[in-house]
């Protein structure tokens, strides 16, 4: 908690947003959260509010400048706790929203909103945070609640990444370990087993969590694509949990705990990971880092005997649409307009993120089948870099 105001600057990778810090307001927890893949830095009072524009025309072949001479995509103006403060005009009509809709009530956010003279009024019903959204100002005024410093967090995702989507940026549901300067993408529909395979090579084969969730791939001026993560809440099965020494611990997970039948390998009944212990149990990538993928694991984890690590089948084509597949957006989805700050400017961007999606195609890809115990006789590709994909093996 601050006692005096303090202007701060957060940067991902060429995307900056300003934060001025009333005195009284706590936003230590977000902080923290973010402060595996967003840098911040103090800013002078000149700096900070010095006119936002959400300038989209730089391009993510500009990304990982820092931020430097750069104008913030938003300055969010956070202030002390006050229930009289930030609310919408007597008698402002409401409507329920939803900052995160997930199928665990833990990562639902639900709220409501009031549009009066061009603002947009948010308040979360769980914490009482609110937002005031002024496009206009190019400024979010914010309050957070009792606990509510993932509402903050939210509201942060959101805005970088709209923003990054729009200079042509490719987000893919995708895990991703990093080690030697390369990156290894794991990707995949929800409950495939994506973060199983992420944790075995951390466990395993010396890397580090780059992503538990989406990464976010960006093209450079020569061509080549890079690999950076996203800050994310573990959200793991109880199959994965009870693989690791100490993480039913840090899960909150009692040793009386019985899963339900199926429930090992299901996306259904999973368990939010306090994040803070779990980078201490499985470290990070340093922050800011990107890296080429040296290659891309296609897991499909489940009940079995062994682990089955293959090259995938099909062509650069087939490939393309696997990953197409798992392509994903902030913009997309029944909760997606849950404000109006950024308009949606991908359109501009189809070729660029069409040549990300094809150079990945081109990058050696496995399958991996079975419990998803990886093991170096069963991990051929664990030596990167790798020329070509081995032959099938499995354990």
């Amino acid at each position: 908690m601050t006692a005096h105001a303090t202007a701060l600057r957060l940067d991902f990778h060429g995307t900056r947003l300003d934060l001025e810090v009333g005195p009284g307001a706590d936003i230590d927890g977000a902080l923290a959260f973010l402060a595996t893949h967003l840098t911040a830095e103090e800013a002078g009072r000149e700096e900070a509010g010095s006119g936002a524009t959400g300038s989209e025309e730089a391009g993510s072949e500009e990304a990982g400048s820092g931020g430097t001479g750069r104008e913030p995509v938003a300055t969010l103006r956070v202030h002390a706790f006050d229930p009289e403060r930030l609310a919408p005009p007597t008698g402002a009509a409401w409507e329920d929203v939803h900052l995160r809709r997930s199928a665990s009530a833990f990562f639902t956010v639900p709220a409501r909103r009031a549009l009066v003279d061009g603002r947009e009024y948010l308040e979360c019903a769980r914490t009482g945070s609110r937002f005031v959204i002024d496009r206009a100002a190019r400024a979010i005024d914010v309050m957070l609640g009792a606990g509510g410093h993932m509402d903050l967090v939210e509201l942060v995702r959101d805005l970088v990444l709209r923003h990054q989507e729009n200079t042509g940026v490719v987000v893919l549901h995708a895990t991703a370990a990093y080690r030697d300067g390369e990156a290894v993408l794991i990707t995949g529909a929800k409950g495939a087993g994506k973060s199983t395979v992420l944790l075995e090579l951390v466990e395993n084969f010396g890397y580090q969590v780059l992503s538990g969730d989406k990464t976010v791939l960006h093209e450079l001026p020569d061509g080549s694509v890079v690999a950076a993560g996203w800050p994310d809440y573990p959200h793991l099965g109880y199959g994965t949990v009870v693989k690791y020494p100490g993480l039913k611990e840090i899960a909150g997970i009692g040793d009386d705990y019985v899963p339900a039948d199926g429930h090992a390998f299901s996306p259904v009944g999973k368990f939010a990971v306090d994040p803070l212990p779990f980078r201490d149990r499985f470290p990070s990538a340093p922050v800011g880092v990107r890296a080429p993928v040296a290659a891309i694991l296609h897991p499909a984890i489940g009940p079995g005997e062994r682990t089955v690590v293959e090259p995938l089948t099909g062509g650069r084509r087939e490939h393309a649409e696997l990953l197409r597949a798992n392509r994903e957006s902030v913009f997309d989805g029944a909760d997606a307009g849950w404000h109006h700050y950024l308009d949606d400017a991908r359109a501009a961007h189809t070729e660029r993120c069409a040549r990300v999606i094809d150079a990945l195609a081109g990058t050696p890809a496995w399958t991996v089948t079975g419990p998803g115990d990886l093991t170096a006789e069963n991990a051929p590709w664990s030596t990167f870099p790798s020329a070509s994909p081995s032959a099938p093996a499995s354990a």
